[in-house]
């Protein structure tokens, strides 16, 4: 199918048509580690964490960490590291063998050498010494590297839309160099009207588009903002409203300009009422699939013959 097969139909069937169309998944390699930010994290510490190399194996592990880290209690430093903690500050909750409570603050980025025990007694308790004496078989570096790369898990939530970013912005600088057109990823209205003269009606004043397409031969601007929903939520209708919304909002403009959404993920598939609400409003709602066969620089090509027979 192409763009214009697809416009022809009506809201409720070209919702169908994008729900079949959902793929399973916008995750490209790139997604699940981010070498670049792992590397940088684990040698903030290197030097620290070769100097912690002393402790391994050592027997009287408490009496070698107290000398070594009054000796270089910048060391401390490299403590939360070490045991998955990407706070440098750590709120610690303490209790006794009555379990009496007691809190705990310990700054690892501005250490504290009076508190040195405090300090010790924590990493004792963390049995990170008892992982330097008992368990460490290997570099503290290559320790790290690991923990840092376990650790990077943890944002693979928040890469799944800076993917589709991604994909968006290599979408779209490929179909502005084909067809000669500037185009700006992270634009705001005000960087649009500075720029190419176009104003761009905004619901909140720090919107950034994810891109922005100019059309200098017709003054036209198109905005683009993308998502990618893998599951299901509550987050999904309040989306779609926001989405419905802006695209009215831009439809009162007094310039030329288009919205375009760009969204994906079988998410999608347990929010149809909210998203067939916005589908009545907004035209040009396209996933990955329509993407893949140039739905973007059709709709450029559809829109400037119009414009050239009115």
């Amino acid at each position: 199918m192409n763009l214009e097969e697809y416009l022809s139909n009506e809201p409720s069937t070209k919702l169908d048509i994008f729900l079949d169309s959902l793929s399973a998944t916008n995750r490209t390699p790139e997604y699940y580690v981010n070498w670049e930010k792992v590397d940088k994290e684990t040698k903030k510490f290197e030097l620290e964490l070769n100097t912690l190399n002393y402790l391994i194996g050592k027997d009287n592990i408490v009496e070698e960490a107290k000398q070594l880290f009054s000796s270089q209690p910048n060391l401390l430093k490299a403590v939360p590291s070490l045991i998955a903690a990407r706070d440098k500050e750590l709120d610690v909750l303490i209790m006794d063998e009555n379990d009496n409570m007691n809190f705990l603050n310990l700054d690892f980025k501005n250490i504290d050498i009076t508190r040195l025990e405090t300090y010790i007694e924590f990493i004792e308790n963390t049995g990170l010494l008892d992982f330097f004496q008992n368990h460490a078989r290997q570099n503290l570096v290559d320790y790290v590297y690991g923990v840092e790369t376990g650790l990077d898990s943890n944002g693979r939530k928040n890469r799944s839309g800076t993917i589709m970013e991604d994909i968006l912005e290599r979408k779209v600088t490929d179909t502005c160099e084909r067809l000669g057109y500037e185009h700006k990823a992270q634009a705001t209205s005000k960087w649009i009207e500075e720029n190419w003269g176009v104003i761009v009606p905004v619901d909140k004043s720090k919107r950034r588009f994810d891109e922005a397409i100019f059309d200098e031969k017709h003054c036209k601007v198109y905005v683009l903002e993308t998502n990618y929903y893998g599951g299901g939520g509550s987050k999904l209708k309040s989306v779609s409203g926001e989405f419905k919304t802006l695209n009215n909002l831009i439809d009162s403009a007094e310039d030329n300009v288009q919205f375009v959404w760009v969204t994906d993920g079988q998410g999608w598939k347990t929010a149809k009422i909210p998203l067939s609400e916005a589908f009545e409003d907004i035209p040009y709602v396209f996933n990955l699939k329509m993407l893949s066969v140039e739905f973007l620089e059709q709709l450029i090509k559809y829109d400037i013959s119009k414009l050239s027979t009115s």
